[in-house]
């Protein structure tokens, strides 16, 4: 048995039973993984989209580990946002999940979920596209031709640079947006 302190993303919560709850999280050096906690009356609960440190008491022969002594660090906000941009949200979620194998670890795309949510107030559903985008590129699953030259130059952007440098772009011409939402 180990037990070590670790900082995490979580990508999806369910309950298994009336006393305990799994997640998947995403944790930078080993990917995604399956952790089961024990639910606690006067502890705040958590859900997909919450950056939070804990304790994971990792055992040998278990596949599920168990988590402890939850801190949230910062949260992906629903309050004042749209649906569209929770929508665009969840599916980045959901994607990095269905692409990601369990144990596999991508600083790229975790960095990126990092940066999403410590720096939502600046995140519009321009960046939400662009972040979207970039994830796909990060997986080999984005084209970067197409017939438009401003959606082709665009592509180009995101499959050459980080994601530092895409969320400085300001706004995406019309044109442009519809077909990179076509894209998805």
């Amino acid at each position: 048995m180990s037990i070590f302190k670790a900082e995490w993303i979580i990508m999806q919560v369910w309950k298994y039973s009336e006393k305990e709850l799994y997640y998947k999280i995403f944790f930078r050096e080993y990917g995604i993984l399956t952790v089961k906690k024990r639910k606690k009356t006067r502890e705040k609960p958590v859900d997909a989209g919450y950056f939070i440190h804990c304790e994971i008491v990792t055992q040998q022969d278990k596949q599920v580990h168990t988590i402890w002594n939850i801190k949230i660090s910062s949260f992906f906000e629903t309050r004042n946002r749209s649906y569209s941009q929770i929508e665009s949200f969840l599916k980045i979620l959901s994607l990095v999940k269905k692409e990601l194998p369990e144990w596999s670890p991508h600083y790229e795309v975790y960095d990126m979920l990092t940066g999403m949510i410590d720096t939502q107030e600046q995140l519009n559903s321009d960046r939400l596209l662009l972040t979207h985008l970039k994830t796909i590129a990060c997986f080999g699953n984005l084209w970067d031709s197409h017939s438009s030259e401003g959606t082709k130059k665009t592509l180009t952007f995101i499959h050459n640079n980080k994601y530092s440098q895409i969320m400085k772009l300001w706004e995406i011409p019309s044109d442009i947006k519809k077909d990179l939402e076509h894209m998805l």
